[in-house]
């Protein structure tokens, strides 16, 4: 008996496991707008000042400075930012660390356990929760944000798809083939449906929040949508 019964709990095992890692939207119309970076032949930047030390404050801004040439492909707002409009955790640009990390508590998105970084050391990017980042050491550019969406092709438990807080909202994510897929809601959606769409339609294994309802996202060919609001840090992805 004991012989017979094993495979057949072995074999349960994983469906079971499958059926508690899946989701449903709550919101089966949902969409997103996404770009999936082409690493061979692009690059990510993040801008946040100019030369000068004037902000670029807008995609308007930033791409009427640096896309003369057209190579600028997609670009979008970065992490959250605080009242003196600089951003609210650790901001890396070029190598240098402008702004610091930040481990501290409080309210609001940016605080919601974990909290996390996207970075990139010489074009290879990653996405880290605070509680695993152990160094910065190395990073060409980093933004902080929060929260943590998915983490390792499982949604952040806090998440709720009962949340009736609805709101634009754009992050970015890594496939579970290391490729980054930036992305920017259609319409107004709850955390868990944003990460949901990302995991079962982009198969997307780790994703960071990075900003909600002033969020924008230009892609080449498009026009550069109007803000009202200004944004502080930007991500773009250009052709190398």
């Amino acid at each position: 008996m004991t012989v017979r019964f094993t495979p057949l709990l072995l074999a349960i095992a994983p469906l079971a496991a499958v059926a508690q890692d899946a989701c449903q939207l709550t919101d089966p119309k949902l969409t997103l707008q996404s770009y999936t970076v082409d690493a061979q032949h692009e690059r990510i930047m993040m801008y946040w000042r100019k030369p000068d030390g004037k902000a670029y404050d807008s995609l308007r801004g930033l791409l009427g400075e640096i896309n003369r040439d057209g190579r600028v492909r997609m670009a979008m707002n970065g992490g959250i930012y605080d009242k003196a409009y600089a951003p609210l955790g650790l901001y890396i640009e070029n190598g240098q660390k402008k702004v610091a990390l930040n481990r501290a508590s409080g309210g609001g998105n940016f605080f919601i356990k974990p909290g996390g970084v996207f970075y990139l050391r010489n074009q290879h990017a990653g996405i880290v929760s605070l509680d695993k980042l152990k160094s910065t050491k190395g990073m060409d550019y980093a933004v902080q944000s929060g929260p943590m969406l998915i983490e390792n092709g499982v949604i952040n438990w806090r998440l709720k798809p009962s949340a009736s807080s609805r709101k634009l909202r754009n992050g970015v994510g890594l496939t579970a083939e290391g490729k980054v897929v930036f992305m920017l809601s259609e319409r107004e959606t709850n955390f868990y449906d944003f990460a949901c769409y990302a995991k079962s339609r982009l198969n997307v294994r780790q994703m960071l929040y990075l900003d909600g309802t002033i969020s924008k996202m230009y892609q080449q060919g498009g026009s550069i949508p109007w803000q009202y609001h200004p944004f502080v840090s930007m991500i773009t992805v250009e052709q190398r």
